[in-house]
């Protein structure tokens, strides 16, 4: 009989334990490299597919040192595929695909004859060919952007406060000029599918290529006691998110301090988020508690993800990541100071400084595919193990009754 009792309830015990077990996710983590060399100082970067593309300098101030890095992820594999003519600099990296793009201008340096220095040139880089060649020609162009296989770049004029704005077929080699929009800070345009991000003198605003309507998303603010206005932004897919600057001149909130908005292009709704937790939340004049010794900084979107980086009187930074549909939200602390954010999917990097110094190493991060653990639950698992056990010693019962 007690043998019988053990060959019937051993197993339903393992049956028990294996159904009273819920596999969950454990934290997925990242995991980080410097890309970078050591005798160069990164400037930023960004990320598409396999494949880096970044600007690094030589120590100290001298832009003619400037080169464009490609970094090849699979074959962990690092070139200098731009370096600048005579009394210029390269800048202004971008890539997306199969090509990236970046500009040549003139060394600013008073003791260069601007009459020797060459014009501005846009460059675009085939990844696959490893060929390069120069796309604009009025000479004037700078701070190209890329998406797919459109470039955008932008011709400023003396003639006029308006900068005018040029879209470049990469499939037929012709460009044409779209638009032409106040724009105040040129290196910070983005583009990205039909839509334009810039600044001008009285706020953020996002231009449609293929309406041509101008949407405001945010309307500088100036009085006598405070005042508001856009630092950095991010454009990616649905997502523009910015960093409202407000400073406050007078009264107890007296001091300076940022806030994260998200604007949904397809809706035109914004939100506010909690600078820390990531949440949206209720957007007030002045930021809770002890937040305003915040410093924001990077809003970084890859059009799925949103993000930016905070920090807190400490020689460390945070990374926060947000799924604004879902509301998921990951935390990536960096040792360092992170700056100039570029996310593809579950690949970023940015450029990590340490203070007392102030030079930058380009820092790539790879998230982990995440692993299983098993945890007790309780619930309708716990049940059905429960069930199974008592079954088992009810059905021996019965069998021991019989004649």
């Amino acid at each position: 009989m007690r043998g019988k009792f053990l060959a019937v309830c051993i197993p339903a015990f393992f049956i028990a334990l294996i159904l009273c077990a819920t596999p969950v996710s454990a934290d997925p983590g990242w995991v980080t490299t410097t890309i970078s060399e050591n005798t160069t100082d990164a400037l930023g970067g960004t990320i598409s597919g396999d494949h880096i593309v970044y600007l690094g300098g030589a120590e100290g101030m001298d832009r003619s040192q400037n080169r464009i890095y490609l970094y090849a992820l699979q074959t962990d594999e690092r070139k200098i595929v731009g370096s600048p003519s005579a009394n210029m600099t390269v800048t202004g990296p971008d890539v997306s695909g199969e090509y990236a793009v970046w500009f040549e201008t003139p060394v600013e340096d008073f003791e260069t004859n601007e009459t020797e220095t060459a014009p501005n040139r846009v460059y675009l880089y085939s990844l696959p060919n490893d060929s390069l060649e120069v796309i604009d020609t009025p000479g004037t162009a700078e701070w190209p952007k890329i998406d797919g296989n459109r470039v955008l770049w932008l011709n400023e004029s003396g003639d006029s406060f308006d900068v005018g704005i040029f879209l470049y077929d990469i499939g037929t080699g012709e460009s044409e000029q779209v638009c032409e929009l106040p724009i105040i800070d040129p290196a910070g345009v983005l583009f990205d599918s039909d839509h334009i991000a810039y600044l001008d003198s009285a706020g953020l605003h996002l231009y449609s290529l293929k309406t041509g309507m101008n949407t405001t998303v945010f309307q500088n603010v100036f009085g006598n006691e405070s005042g508001s206005d856009v630092g950095d932004y991010a454009l990616g897919g649905d997502y523009l998110i910015y960093l409202k600057h407000t400073v406050n001149f007078e009264g107890p909130d007296k001091g300076m301090f940022d806030e994260p908005y998200l604007y949904r292009i397809s809706t035109g709704e914004t939100k506010h988020f909690d600078p820390v937790t990531g949440a949206f939340s209720e957007s007030s004049d002045t930021p809770a508690g002890g937040r305003k010794d915040l410093t924001l900084s990077s809003p970084f979107t890859d059009g799925e993800r949103v993000g930016w980086v905070y920090s807190e009187n400490s020689p460390g930074s945070t990374i926060l990541l947000c799924d604004p549909e879902t509301g998921a939200v990951e935390t990536v602390p960096v040792d360092g100071q992170a700056d100039q954010l570029s996310m593809d999917g579950d690949r970023m990097v940015w450029v990590e400084t340490h203070f007392p110094s102030f030079d930058g190493d380009l820092i790539y991060a790879q998230e982990n595919a995440g692993s299983t653990e098993t945890v007790p639950a309780s619930g309708f698992g716990t049940g059905i193990g429960i069930g199974a056990l008592l079954a088992a010693m009810v059905l021996l019962a019965g069998r021991g009754r019989m004649p």
